[in-house]
């Protein structure tokens, strides 16, 4: 089922929640709504969910005005963040509760529903914990009965809220490849919503970069990550040094180095927007080169982050292992760098958030 979402619009008290949202999701695309804490990205999910109402534009299913239908009536399973299951109920029954409440006309036979609740607790490798209860599971665990319990209805769409967000790290990855081999075997329209920028760009087929309501930039995650369409997409997608610049003609100066491909007018105030793995550091001088300080050198795990001081300002650069013992370095020694790839954005387009350096 396709998802078609035309000029939704949400307010809360004077807080625009929305901002006249368009989107369009494929049948049996895996799409992934990303930006911080109170970008709307929740909002939308549950407006698509028929669990919130907006103040205007369309819902969609398959070309079908879905807008003022109930949620119970759209044939929509919803995963929340903190599970949702119910505790008295064994596992098996915590799957089967929505098979259960259908109207007696809609609803399977108690032999139908025990091979469907077991069919669902086998895709989720979890079928023998049946007669379990929630509180003898792990979070892991939890969250795939509340993904089988979602899946139980047969929906045509699967929505998700933050579905990992309560779990460590290691079952997090475990979790988020096992979502994206379950969703090549069941091809259903999937949406979730995620703040974790490495979760959606493993996981998706598309992204959805959200930020004060509005979208950011739609597409595959090697285009939101390559080709960023805006600085707020480039520094919310990972680390990223920020360098103030001048633009003359068709170029951008990064600090005293070479002249980059750039945007923005003649002589216009420009930012250049550098990640730390595209950094290259050399121990002496040479054309184009930035001078710069180390101040701090940290191994972790298969790489090395450089902390180095310019103009009293900090950059960051990622650097493999063995680049890093190839170069020595130490706390006080002076090197030059040079980026590989760089973005320029005019210098009015940008207002600098938290995790950028500004050079």
């Amino acid at each position: 089922m396709s998802i078609t979402i035309q000029n939704i619009s949400k307010r809360f008290g004077n807080f625009v929640a929305l901002d006249n949202i368009k989107l369009e999701i494929p049948t049996g695309e895996l799409v992934a709504l990303l930006g911080p804490s109170g970008c709307g990205k929740t909002t939308l999910l549950r407006i698509i969910a028929g669990m919130e109402t907006a103040d205007g534009g369309e819902v969609l299913f398959s070309g079908q005005e879905a807008t003022h239908l109930h949620a119970r009536d759209r044939n929509v399973g919803f995963v929340f963040q903190h599970y949702a299951l119910f505790r008295h109920m064994t596992v098996f029954e915590n799957v089967a509760f929505g098979l259960r409440v259908k109207p007696r006309q809609e609803r399977p036979a108690e032999a139908e529903i025990r091979k469907r609740v077991m069919d669902l607790l086998g895709l989720v490798q979890l079928d023998w914990l049946a007669d379990r209860y929630p509180s003898q599971l792990s979070g892991g665990q939890r969250q795939r009965i509340a993904l089988a319990r979602a899946l139980a209805v047969e929906p045509k769409v699967l929505l998700l809220d933050e579905p990992f967000g309560a779990l460590d790290t290691k079952v997090r990855k475990e979790l988020r490849r096992w979502l994206r081999r379950l969703h090549d075997e069941m091809h259903i329209s999937s949406v979730f919503v995620t703040h974790d920028q490495e979760e959606a760009l493993e996981v998706a087929d598309r992204v959805v970069v959200m930020n004060h309501g509005r979208i950011e930039q739609i597409g595959s995650p090697d285009e939101v990550y390559s080709n960023p369409a805006s600085p707020f997409v480039y520094q919310f997608l990972g680390n990223v040094n920020v360098f103030h610049s001048r633009v003359h003609g068709a170029w951008a100066e990064v600090g005293r180095g070479e002249p980059v491909a750039g945007g923005g007018g003649e002589g216009g105030e420009t930012l250049a927007f550098v990640r730390p793995h595209e950094i290259d550091i050399e121990r002496g001088p040479f054309a184009g080169g930035l001078e710069a300080q180390v101040q701090d050198v940290h191994p972790i795990g298969p790489v090395v982050r450089v902390e180095l001081a310019h103009a009293s300002e900090l950059i960051e650069v990622e650097l493999t292992r063995e680049r890093a013992d190839a170069l020595g370095l130490a706390k006080g020694q002076h090197v030059w760098l040079k980026p590989r790839q760089v973005k320029v954005f005019a210098a009015p387009e940008y207002q600098l958030e938290d995790g950028g350096s500004g050079i």
